[in-house]
C-alpha cells in the first residue's frame, strides 16, 4: 500500500522517553463515534507504551452559543443549572470504549479554556473547534499537533473551519485523500499517518471461507452519510432477492421506512458489531465523503466484501474492482448494479473477501502508533 509518510514502522522500541501528551476532543459522545474511537485507540497505545496520556473533553464549546432569545430565558437558566449539578449526579463517562487503566478522561464544565488544561509535552488538537483552543494555548501546555480526520465542513463553518489548516500546528492527516487536500492549500507541516483496524476484535473467525448470502449496511441520518440511499438500495434487493438476509446497524432508532422483514440492529457494542461483521458476506457503505471510514475497513477485516461509495477517504485501502466495488456517492442504480453482480458471482465475491481481508492486514494500530509516537519525537527531542 502507498503510504505518504516518511517514518518508518520499524522504529518501534526505541524511545525511552515517556511523555506527557494530551488529547483535546469537543465533547463527551454518548454513542461510538469513529473520530474519537480513533483518539481513544491512541490514547490506549500511547498509555501502554508509558506515556502520560489525559484526554480532555470540552464541556461546551464558543463557536456554537445557545440560542438567546427572551423566551428561552427560563428554559435557558433551568440548563445552566443541570449542567452545574449534573457531574455531581450523573458523572461523565465513555460506556462504549475501553480504556487502558493509565489513560486519564477528563470531562470539563465549561470551555477547554488555557487556564483549565493541563501541562503536557504535547496537544492535540482533534477538530476545528478544539483546534481554535488550542491555538491560544501557554507554551507550557504543550507542543501543539492536529489530528485530521476530515474536512469537517458540514457545521456551515466551512471557511472557518479549513482556515484551522493554516494553524502553526504540526499536522497529521489520517489519508491519502486528506493529504492531497492539504498539499493543495499550500501547508508544508503535514504528514499522513493511516487510521488501522482493531484486529484482535475484528477478525474473519476461525478461517476466511465462503458465507452464505447476506448483506450488512450502516445507517446514518445524516445527508452526508447518504443514509436515505441505503433505505433505498436496501429496499430493493428486499424487492429482487426477497429471501436474502439484509441487515442494518446504526446509532439511532430504527428508520420508519424500512421494511420490517429487513433487520435493524441499534447501537451494537463494539463485541456485538464484530459479530455482525462475521455473519454477514457483503457490507454496503453509502457515505458520501469520509476522512477514512472505518465500518468498512473493519468488515473488510472481517471478512466481508465491501460494495459502496467512493467517499475519498476509503481510497487508503479500497482500490477498485481488485479488493472492493466502489460507485460514485448518490448513483443509487449503479450501487444496486454492483451489489446484484456481487451476489449473482460467486467467483468474484471470494476474488474480492479475499482480497479485501488481505489489505486490511496490513493496517494495524501497531504501525500507526509507532509512526505517531516517532513523529512527536521529532519536536519534542
Amino acid at each position: 500500500m502507498l503510504r505518504l509518510i516518511s517514518i518508518s514502522g520499524s522504529e518501534s522500541g526505541i524511545n525511552k522517553r515517556h511523555l506527557r501528551i494530551t488529547f483535546l476532543l469537543p465533547g463527551p459522545p454518548s454513542v461510538p463515534v469513529g473520530g474519537y474511537r480513533v483518539v481513544y485507540t491512541y490514547a490506549n497505545y500511547l498509555a501502554e507504551r508509558g506515556h502520560q496520556v489525559e484526554v480532555v473533553h470540552a464541556g461546551k464549546l464558543g463557536q456554537f452559543p445557545a440560542p438567546q432569545p427572551s423566551s428561552w430565558r427560563t428554559l435557558r437558566n433551568a440548563w445552566r443549572y443541570w449542567s452545574r449539578i449534573k457531574p455531581a449526579i450523573i458523572p461523565p463517562h465513555v460506556s462504549w470504549h475501553i480504556f487502558h487503566p493509565r489513560v486519564k478522561l477528563s470531562f470539563l464544565p465549561g470551555e477547554p479554556v488555557n487556564r483549565v488544561m493541563p501541562a503536557s509535552d504535547i496537544i492535540v488538537a482533534t477538530a476545528w473547534t478544539t483546534a481554535e483552543y488550542v491555538q491560544g494555548y501557554a507554551k507550557e501546555k504543550g507542543e501543539p499537533f492536529y489530528l485530521i480526520q476530515h474536512l469537517e465542513t458540514w457545521q456551515g463553518k466551512d471557511e472557518r473551519a479549513l482556515a484551522t489548516w493554516h494553524f502553526p500546528f504540526h499536522k497529521i492527516v489520517v489519508s491519502h485523500w486528506l493529504h492531497a487536500e492539504g498539499t493543495k492549500r499550500g501547508l508544508e507541516d503535514l504528514i499522513h499517518i493511516p487510521i488501522a483496524v482493531d484486529h484482535q476484535l475484528f477478525h474473519p473467525g476461525k478461517s476466511l471461507t465462503r458465507r452464505p448470502l447476506s448483506i450488512l449496511g450502516m445507517y446514518h441520518p445524516a445527508p452526508w452519510k447518504g443514509g436515505q440511499d441505503m433505505l433505498v438500495v436496501m429496499t430493493r434487493l428486499h424487492e429482487r432477492y426477497p429471501s436474502l438476509p439484509i441487515s442494518l446497524f446504526g446509532t439511532g432508532i430504527r428508520p420508519k421506512e424500512l421494511p420490517s422483514s429487513i433487520r435493524y440492529v441499534k447501537n451494537p457494542s463494539q463485541a456485538e458489531l464484530a459479530v455482525l461483521y462475521r455473519s454477514h458476506a457483503i457490507f454496503v457503505h453509502t457515505s458520501y465523503l469520509e476522512g477514512w471510514a472505518l465500518p468498512p475497513a473493519e468488515a473488510m477485516a472481517s471478512g466481508c466484501v465491501f460494495v459502496g461509495t467512493d467517499s475519498r477517504g476509503n481510497r487508503d485501502y479500497a482500490i477498485p474492482n481488485v479488493n472492493a466495488l466502489l460507485v460514485e456517492p448518490g448513483h443509487i442504480e449503479e450501487l444496486f448494479a454492483q451489489i446484484s453482480r456481487v451476489i449473482e458471482h460467486e467467483d468474484l465475491r471470494d476474488r474480492l473477501q479475499h482480497e479485501g481481508f488481505n489489505t486490511l492486514q496490513t493496517f494495524t494500530w501497531e504501525d500507526s502508533t509507532n509512526m505517531l509516537e516517532q513523529y512527536f519525537l521529532r519536536y519534542v527531542p
